[in-house]
């Protein structure tokens, strides 16, 4: 059986712990929980990230259930079995001038 803590697994917890620990960039928080959410460009953006997001949600909503109506389509106007296919005469277009 593996052993579950190994040195391997040890040094790179202490490596990320050290490098969370060591990080001088602050903590930012969104617009909103700062209370700002009317004025500040970052409440502009969230909004527009938030609409963005709702229209991919909405088109891939519209896919699905375009998809539903094709498969519905399809169920309710199937294809020809392939031998009944295979028996139908089409003659071939003869090489030449059309009339």
């Amino acid at each position: 059986m593996k052993a579950l803590f190994t040195s391997r697994t040890a040094s790179l917890l202490a490596l990320v712990t050290l490098l969370v620990l060591n990080s001088s960039a602050p903590v930012r928080a969104c617009a909103a929980c700062f209370g700002d959410t009317s004025g500040s460009k970052q409440g502009i953006a969230a909004t527009w990230g938030i609409f963005a997001m709702v229209i991919i949600m909405f088109a891939m909503l519209g896919a699905v259930a375009a998809f539903g109506f094709y498969l519905r389509y399809r169920a309710m106007n199937p294809l020809p079995d392939y031998d009944e296919l295979l028996s139908e005469t089409n003659p071939e277009p003869k090489p030449g001038p059309t009339a």
